[in-house]
């Protein structure tokens, strides 16, 4: 659907008329005169909260940086998003899409770790983080030159399927049932999320004509919020394994899972090939 037949016709206000290539479903500046999308806004909190949540137990459990990486990305892309939905400007959008790039660049390097190990080159993570961060550098140059909302789409949807069929193939090599639910917890909200993403995006003219706009994007939100927390917990845990590491999963505060590493001195896990 092209962008501006999302446009909405509610009041314009703190930041002017959109210069995003997409406006989303939700009416503008309905509940805010300086949030132009308050729901699509503030539903990146979750995003936030445990992508630092999950950074603070990354670090007191010791796990390699990669991880830590992640969990960053995680929180740049919930700040960037809110951003975005909350002025509707190019340049936000921007703080957005260029984040949610380099966070699956990461997460990609994450679950294709075992392979990068067993490259028979030496240094060979330092070339694939190399070439990694070149794609994403390149990315952002010249996604600040030209408006490829599709193009992005593409390409951040591809990186998301690789990973994820990577990861389905760790979930068939792990026992441990916490685990494993975990994992199915990720793809399942990622799917939930998508399938949100794809109603307010391509039926909008359908969910305006329904008595309350159900929101689907910043469900979407909400959905891809959890997915990025319980997928690099899932690969925290096949990292420890392959570490012979004893780990487990525990419930936290409001039935979010954590991993547990016994000996969870930082010093104490095997030095890392790579981060």
């Amino acid at each position: 659907m092209a962008a501006n037949s999302m446009r909405s016709s509610a009041l314009v206000g703190f930041w002017g008329p959109p210069t995003s290539t997409i406006d989303w479903c939700e009416n503008n500046y309905e509940h805010s005169y300086y949030i132009a999308e308050f729901w699509n806004t503030i539903s990146n909190s979750l995003f936030v909260l445990l992508g630092l949540y999950g950074l603070y137990r990354s670090i007191k459990m010791g796990f390699e940086p990669r991880f830590h990486l992640q969990f960053i990305g995680v929180m740049v892309t919930g700040f960037g998003s809110a951003m975005f939905h909350g002025t509707l400007q190019h340049v936000y959008q921007q703080c957005d899409e260029t984040p949610m790039v380099w966070s699956i660049l990461i997460w990609n390097y994450i679950v294709h770790n075992n392979e990068i190990e067993q490259i028979p080159i030496k240094n060979a993570s330092t070339y694939v983080i190399i070439l990694l961060t070149i794609i994403g550098i390149i990315f952002t140059v010249v996604h600040a030159v030209y408006r490829f909302t599709t193009v992005f789409q593409v390409f951040f949807g591809l990186l998301a399927v690789v990973g994820a069929a990577r990861l389905c193939v760790h979930y068939t090599e792990v026992k441990d049932p916490r685990a494993r639910a975990v994992a199915r917890s990720y793809v399942t909200f990622s799917l939930i999320g998508f399938a949100l993403w794809m109603m307010d995006y391509h039926y909008c003219h359908i969910v305006r004509g329904l008595p309350i706009n159900p929101q689907g994007h910043a469900w979407w939100h909400m959905f891809t919020g959890i997915s990025t927390y319980y997928g690099p917990i899932f690969m925290q845990y096949v990292r420890m394994e392959q570490l012979k590491k004893k780990v487990h999963i525990q419930d936290t505060y409001f039935g979010i899972k954590t991993i547990v590493v016994e000996n969870n001195n930082p010093n104490c896990l095997e030095k890392p090939k790579q981060i």
